[in-house]
This record gives structure tokens, sequence and C-alpha cells, in this order.
């Protein structure tokens, strides 16, 4: 009778032809329908598969005739993603994964940026919906890992969703999108990006009605992808499939209907499975796989629900039969049928046309006989122990474990030591493929199962009277037999062939209720990694951080810097990255690979962003010649050293060294210089009274002389006028003198001279010609004062060389003895030089004024100079005040210079504590003040400014100009 069920669902099955392939070329066709005729399937090649899978009555020998019948076709978990032409479309079944199909693939980049920075591929799931929603994805794989998609976080331009494993630093490399296949117009995001492309233009018309899709769009990254685009395995929600039991029209309680698949619910039930696949399964009332118009009423109700119930029976808190498939549609819905009864450890029976299905354990004996009732006139037969080949002990079971990325995996072994004992220790193992179960659980209560079932070896044929007219395949009979020693022993009927007369010629196998009992044990699997091992990311080891200083040639400090340093002599790396935030806001401040590793294998870090006693936060990783992972170390406080701006920063090279020359050689200009010019300009004045006449020849000379004395007091005055001659010489001067003498206590005297002097030789000449009056009073040694005015010219000429010289002095002098004095002294002073052709021009004005007392001195000088020759024109004022004394001085000063090198800037120099720059108007409210180093200015008006960095005075805003930064604190 199995044969015969088998056979007749078989020429249901037939009679439909399989859906054929859409080409990957042929978007038109992906976008609209899904299925198409071929022609009639071989007849005689279905009907022998059916016999090669009846041959066996236990579960384990139609196991076994599977394996031998499928040895050509495809067997496992779409583990790779499909490519082709001659790919044949698929559906999935219950709980399943997938790579899919590929139907579109292309790169893209954003508008301005890297044009093929991005790549999407349109993978294909199913050729049916499973209307589950956008979020209908029960699992992701990315290469070998499963992954977590952050459903809740839209990309805003309908890429998808991001991966959270392949999200770095913030950003995202990997967006997935799910069609549930109830799409009706084609994908935004996927028109947008390609309806423009060249080569393959997406179009409005590919909307791929009824199939489940996947989008993934892949980011480029060479670190997370160096195998190029992703791999994909999928695991939608279950299909929405029909399930009798919910519907109240055909033996259920409830609102599903056959004829309307949007009352369908998802299920792995495996009978449920089976159900829809006998009866057919169509989109949108076209045939697309398996049986083709069955009736309903072919698959009785009440049988159906009782296997769907018993595959849902709850076993340790698990569905006892689920599973699932991927369906080819060329396959023979005979083979998927074959699939799922095996993972439900079902048995088919026909009955009058009528298709029944027995899942796990056999019910209840419906009919019980004893030896007296089986008809003896016809023949029997027993088979009470099987061929040797026949003999197994040990079942290998192999299975897609989700937990392993649905790839094949090797259940534990079942064997009982008491059978491999019985054959002699040795093991007889048969290898048994469950495609459609991926729970581990089940698989091993199916192995138990089966070898259980095949220790039954006990097969009886007879024929029994018209009271067992009723009994079907797969019903259970109780056979008393003293013959065989039986006591209402439970056996299964197999077959069933009525015979004239209402006899029936049945076929009995031996059962144990217990064999479908789960396993005592049930171990869980071992999974380890399916790809490449990933070697662990190398840790920052000898890390540290630590304040530095960097100096300049001269060893002064002129930078606050932090030293790095890690572990020395390490293989593959090549660099050293290294971060470095501030602590007090968390700004990253540097972020640079630059660092290469090599001896002494420290380095100093350093920047506009270093600023001094600052706290740092520092951390650094390897950066290897190859692609391998390393990791950071962890953040180091560092503050840095109080290193600040200096002048040498401020001002270029050797402009300090040549502005403190520069007021060096100034200041002793107008300090030593202005003496020596007086002391000099005093000097050619005393010639106009200090002259030697004996070397004159001829010397007329007149004097007039009147004194008056009384007692210690003496009045006298004297005049005196000579004229001189002698070899190219001569002389005129007039000098009077009038002084008053009063003994020891004061001398009062005055000079009024006047002198010409002239010298010719035969190559030169010299002339001397000047004035001085002078007023002179002493009091003892106590004190004195003085008054000077003198003119002097000179004039010399010796050969080429000329020299023309006037000066003028006014010197009023006034000494206490030991214990005051002053001086006022106004210069005049001009020269002129010739040599050799050569002029040059020099004129000086001073005016110097000192005071002195009790050990200090105050003095003020103002000179001003010019000078014009063959080397250049220079010209230079000074003005200084100063004051102090045993080595403590104050002074403020000004200095104007032009100097003769053109080469060398113009200079306004002022020497002070403090520097004021105010209006006219006298009132002191927006000065510009320059004092202990630093400028000080309340109101600008600035058209260009160049800085390095600006700060707030209340420490709230910063604006770093050369980083390019600007931060606000709270």
């Amino acid at each position: 009778m199995r044969l015969k069920a088998l056979i007749t669902l078989l020429l249901f099955l037939i009679s439909a032809a399989p859906a054929a392939a859409a080409p990957l070329a042929a978007a038109a066709a992906w976008a609209g329908s899904i299925i198409s005729a071929s022609g009639a399937a071989a007849v005689l090649i279905k009907a022998a598969l059916t016999i090669a899978i009846n041959v066996g009555l236990g579960l384990l020998e139609q196991a076994r005739a599977r394996k031998a019948a499928r040895k050509q076709q495809r067997g496992g978990v779409t583990l790779s993603i499909q490519v082709g032409d001659t790919i044949p479309r698929s559906y999935l079944l219950g709980t399943r994964a997938t790579a899919g199909r590929r139907v579109y693939i292309g790169s893209w980049g954003k508008a301005g940026k890297t044009p093929n920075a991005y790549v999407t591929d349109v993978i294909e799931l199913s050729c049916l919906p499973s209307n589950a929603g956008p979020h209908g994805l029960n699992a992701v794989w990315i290469g070998d890992k499963k992954c977590k998609v952050l459903w809740d976080q839209p990309h805003e331009d309908g890429r998808g969703y991001p991966v959270e494993e392949y999200r770095e630093d913030g950003k995202d490399y990997l967006w997935v999108k799910y069609l549930d296949g109830s799409q009706t117009a084609v994908d935004p995001f996927l028109l947008t990006t390609f309806q423009d492309d060249s080569d393959r233009p997406f179009k409005s018309t590919m909307i791929g009605r009824g199939c489940q899709v996947v989008i993934l769009t892949a980011r480029y990254n060479q670190d997370l992808f160096p195998q190029g685009l992703p791999q994909g395995l999928y695991q939608p929600e279950p299909m929405r499939v029909y399930d009798l039991r919910e519907d109240s029209t055909n033996g259920g309680s409830g609102s599903q209907r056959w004829n309307s698949p949007s009352t369908w619910a998802p299920s792995d039930n495996l009978a449920v499975l089976i159900y829809n696949v006998i009866r057919g399964i169509y989109y949108d009332g076209r045939w697309v796989h398996g049986g083709r118009n069955f009736a309903a009423h072919r698959l009785p109700a009440s049988a159906w629900i009782a296997a769907a119930n018993e595959a849902d029976r709850r076993l340790s808190g698990r569905k006892q039969f689920r599973g699932g498939l991927e369906v080819f549609v060329d396959e023979e819905g005979l083979d998927t049928i074959e699939d799922l009864r095996l993972g439900c450890a079902g048995r088919l029976a026909e009955v009058g046309g009528m298709i029944k299905l027995l899942v796990g354990a056999p019910a209840a004996a419906v009919y019980s006989f004893t030896d007296e009732e089986i008809v003896v006139s016809s023949d029997q037969d027993y088979q009470p122990f099987p061929s040797v080949s026949g003999t197994h002990n040990t079942i290998a079971a192999v299975y897609p474990e989700p937990k392993q990325r649905w790839a094949d995996k090797d259940a534990p072994e079942r064997s009982l030591p008491s059978l491999v004992a019985r054959d002699g220790g040795q093991k007889l193992s048969i290898p048994v493929r469950f495609d459609a179960v991926p729970f581990f659980e089940q698989i091993q209560s199916l192995t138990k199962t089966m070898l259980d079932e095949e220790q039954r070896w006990r097969v009886h044929e007879f024929v029994l009277p018209p009271s067992a007219a009723a009994l079907e395949p797969n019903d259970v009979v109780a056979w008393s037999s003293e013959r065989n020693f039986y006591s209402n022993k439970k056996f299964l009927v197999c077959r069933v062939v009525r015979l004239r007369g209402c006899l029936q010629r049945i076929q009995l196998k031996e059962i144990d209720p217990s064999d479908y009992d789960p396993p005592d044990i049930i171990l869980p699997p071992v999974t380890g990694w399916l790809g490449p091992r990933p070697l662990q990311p190398q840790q920052m080891t000898g890390w540290m951080a630590e304040p530095a200083v960097i100096k300049d040639a001269d060893g002064v400090s002129r930078r606050a810097a932090i030293r790095i340093g890690c572990d020395t002599d390490l293989d593959d790396v090549a660099r050293v990255r290294v971060q470095v935030r501030l602590k007090a806001s968390g700004d990253l401040v540097f972020d640079s690979d630059s660092r290469t590793y090599d001896e002494p294998y420290a380095w100093l870090l350093s920047g506009s962003w270093c600023l001094p006693v600052t706290a740092f936060l520092v951390r650094g990783k390897y950066i290897p010649q190859t692609r391998r992972k390393t990791a950071w170390s962890g953040w180091i406080d560092v503050t840095t050293a109080d290193v600040r701006f200096s002048e040498r920063d401020i001002y270029t090279d050797g402009m300090l060294e040549d502005i403190q020359d520069f007021v060096e050689d100034a200041t002793d200009w107008l300090r030593e210089g202005s003496r020596d010019l007086i002391d000099e300009v005093h000097a050619i004045a005393r010639l106009v009274i200090e002259q030697d006449t004996q070397n004159y020849t001829d010397k007329k000379e007149m004097q007039r002389e009147l004194v008056s004395k009384t007692d210690q007091i003496t009045a006298s005055y004297k005049e005196a006028i000579v004229a001189a001659t002698g070899p190219g010489s001569a002389l005129v001067q007039r000098m009077e003198t009038a002084e008053i003498n009063i003994g020891k206590r004061a001398t009062v005297s005055a000079v009024d001279a006047l002198t010409l002097r002239t010298k010719a030789t035969e190559d030169g000449l010299t002339s001397f010609s000047g004035q001085l009056t002078e007023f002179k009073t002493e009091l003892g040694k106590k004190a004195s004062a003085s008054a000077l005015n003198a003119l002097t010219n000179t004039v010399t000429q010796q050969g080429d060389k000329i020299t023309l010289q006037g000066t003028s002095i006014t010197s009023i002098r006034n000494d206490l003895k030991g214990k005051a004095s002053t001086e006022s002294v106004s210069v005049l002073d001009g020269r002129i030089d010739t040599i050799d052709g050569q002029i040059k021009a020099v004129s000086d004005a001073l005016i110097s004024v000192t005071a002195a007392s009790g050990g200090k001195v105050a003095a003020a000088n103002f000179r001003m100079r010019s000078s014009a020759g063959p080397t250049g024109f220079a010209a230079r004022i000074g003005l200084e005040a100063r004051a102090g004394g045993a080595g403590a001085w104050r002074a403020a000063g000004i200095y104007l210079d032009v100097p003769e090198n053109t080469t060398k800037p113009t200079r306004v120099v002022i020497r002070a504590d403090q520097f004021v720059v105010t209006d006219a108007s006298g009132t002191v409210k927006n000065p510009f003040v320059f004092s202990g180093g630093e400028a000080r200015l309340n109101v600008a008006n600035i058209g260009t400014v160049n800085s390095g960095q600006i700060n707030s005075l209340n420490g709230k805003m910063k604006i770093n100009l050369n980083a390019g930064t600007i931060t606000i604190y709270n």
C-alpha cells in the first residue's frame, strides 16, 4: 500500500511542470512574471525514483534509499551567492538561510566625492514573499560572523540600516535593506542611484514583485573588507503558509483560507510544509512548484491536523519537528516532500486515493488479533533478520548548523555499545543527511529514533479476515501469538492489499513506542570559527608619556613638549600612531602616525596645540607593515612644563641682538659720546687763550695792567695784545682778564679773549680763529661756579686733504665741593673732511644738563647728529633722562636712527619701564600702554592682524589661529 500511495501522489506531482529560472540579465522578467511553464517531466524517471524511495519499511531504510537517489542533486544550504542565467529560481520554506541569487550590482559615489566609494548588491533570497515587513530578517551573517542590524537607525537616503559590526569610530561602512516581496513599486534608492548608469541602468519596471530581496550596500574599507565585497547569508522570517488547523472550513478553527493567502501565517511546522507542497505552491494564483490542483479532500483533515499537532508537540521546551528548505523550482516536488518527511520521522500513506501523514510515534493500536484469526490458507512470509548489509549499529548524521553560519555540521555519532558488541565489536555505520532540519536537539532525537527502530527487525506478511477491512497503512495493531511468543505486541501496518472476500493481505513491522522518546542526554553542538581564525589585535606595550621641553642651540628652553615611548625591537611595526586630547574638554588636538618605529623608540611631540602648564591625555598604537589589527593603549595623563613664549619667539634671528647692540651704541653715543664731544669742544675753546708765541721771529706786544690792593683784598685788570709773524705763520691775539681776590675766602675772575692764528707750509695751511668769554667764582675749597661761552673756527689744508670745523659751546657749572654739583652745556659742532676727492660732513648738536647730590646723579642729554659721506647718509637723535648712583640707575630714552647701511632698518627705539600714548584731550581714558613686557590697548581699529593665538580676558574663548580652531568653554 505504501508503494501505491507514493505512486498516487507522484502522479499528482508529475502533472505539474517545474518553474523555469529567470535569467539574471532579464531584468524585465525579474520585475514582472515569476514563473513560466516548461515541458512535461520524465514520468519513467519519477516512477523509478518513487519505487527506489519506497524499498525500505523503516525510517533508516528510507533515509538510505533517499541518500542513494539524491547523489546527483543539490544538498545543504546555499552559502555562496549564486550568479548566472542558468541558476534556477528558488523559494524558502520554513526556517532557512541562503546567500541568495544576485540580480544586480553597481558601484557609485556621492557628488563631489570618490566616484566608486560605494557598491550596492541586489540579492534575491526567494521568488516568493514573506510579507514580514522591512525588518523581516531574523538573522544576518556577513562573512563569517553573525551581525546585528540596527533597525532603528535607517539611513536618510534609503540605502538601508547600518550593521553594528561594521561601524568604526562612529562611521558606518555597511547597510542592509530587506524587501519582503510585498513591494509594488521600484525601490527609490536603487532607481535614484543607478537609473543613469550607462552600462546597467536600473529601470522603474524592475520591481521584483513577490520576491524577497536584500539590498546590501558597502563603503570602501580595505581593513573591513580585505577580500572585496562582503559575502552575506540571510535568514528571513518563515514564509506564510496555509495551516488547515486554522481553517474552520477544513476541519480546523480559525480564519485561514486556502484561496486567501493574506490570511496565512509564517510557519516552520514540517507537517504543515509538507501539506502545502503536496497541494501546490502558488503566487498570485499562478502555480510555482509542488502539486498542482490537488484537491483538499484528498488530504484528510483529521490525519493532517493530527500530524501538525504532533509536530508542534512540546518536548523539553521545544517544538518536536520544525525545519525548512530552500527549494529550487527545477527540483521534483517529491524530493522536497521527502526532505521534509525525513525531518519529522514521517510516513506517507495512500488510502482510497487519500494521502495521509503519520508524524513521530504511531498512535495506539486500532486492531487486535491472535494466531487463530490469520487465514492459514494464504501464503505467509516472515523476515526475522535483515541481511548483513542491512544491519547498522551506528548513525552519523549531517545537518545545517545555524550557529556555524548554516554550514554542514556532523551531529554527535549515535551508537550503542551493546549493539556494537552484538556485531562483534565492529561499527556498522550509515550516514544520514538532514537537509531540512537545522536544530541539533531534533537531529539527535531523530538519530536515536532511527537507530532504535532499526533494531525492530521482525517483518510479517499474511492475510487477515474481513474484520481487518478497516486497516490502513500507518495503523498500529496488537498481536498475541503463542507461536511467536508475542503478548499484545505492537506492529505497524506497512502495506494493505485488498483481496476477494474482503480479505486483507497486510505487511507488519514491529514497533516500540519508546523508540520515539527523545534521548536522555542531548549534547549541544561544538561550533568553531568557519573562516580564517582572526589574530587578536596587538596591544600597545611599554607605552609611556611624560612632560619634556625643547631647547635651542644655546640650551634655552623654548617649547613645552611631550615625550612618548614604547617597547623596542618589535616585529612587523612600521610606525606609531599617537593621539592627544585636552583633558579639560576632550578635544582631539593631535592625531598622527608619522612617527617611524626606529631607535631610540622615543619621540617628542610639540606644536601650537602643546600649551604650557596644560593637562593632556595621550595614547598610542602600533601601525604594522601588514594589515593586521592593533589596539590603542590606555590614556596617560601628562601636564606640560611651564615654558612660555620668549623674545626669541617674537623676534627674528639676530633682531634682539641687533637692537641690543644699537641701544648700547646709541646709549654710549648719547652718554660717553656727549661727554667726549663736550671735552673736545672745551679743549678747542682753550686754544683761544693758550698760544705759544716763541716760534715767531717778529713779535709785537702791547699790555696794560691796573691793580688795587687793600689788606687781604686785591682787584686787578690786565689787557694784552699780541701781533706776531714768522716763517709762514702769523698770530693776532687780544686778551683781557679781571680778577678779585678776597684772601682765602673767594676769587672772582673773568676772561675775554680773541685769537687769530695762521700757519702756511709748502703743501698746506692751518687757520684757527676763536673767541672766548669765561666767568669763574671760587669760594675757597668749598664751592665754585663758572660760565663759559666760546666760538671757534678751524681750517686745515694738507695737500688734497681739507678739514673745516666750527664749534660753539656754552657751559655753566656749579660745584658745592663733595656735596652737590650742576652742569648745563650746549654744544654746536660742524666738520667737513675732504680726502682723495671724498667728502664727509658731520654735524652735531648737544644739550646736556646734570645735577648731583648726596651720591645720586640726575642727567638729561639731547643730542642730534647728521652725517653725509661716501659710505652713505645717516642721522641720529638721542634723548635720555637718567638718574641713580652706586650701580643702581634708572633711565628712559628715545632714539631715532637712520643708519648709513641701507639694508638695516630705520628705528625709533623707546627705552622705558612704561610707554603710554594718549590723545590730545588731556583725559587719559583709552591710552596705549606698554608695561611689564605687555602691550595694553582698550580700543583698537586694526586692518590686518598676524597672530598665533587670541584668548579672551575671562578665559571663556580661545582662537588658535595656527591650528585653525575656536574653543569655547562653559
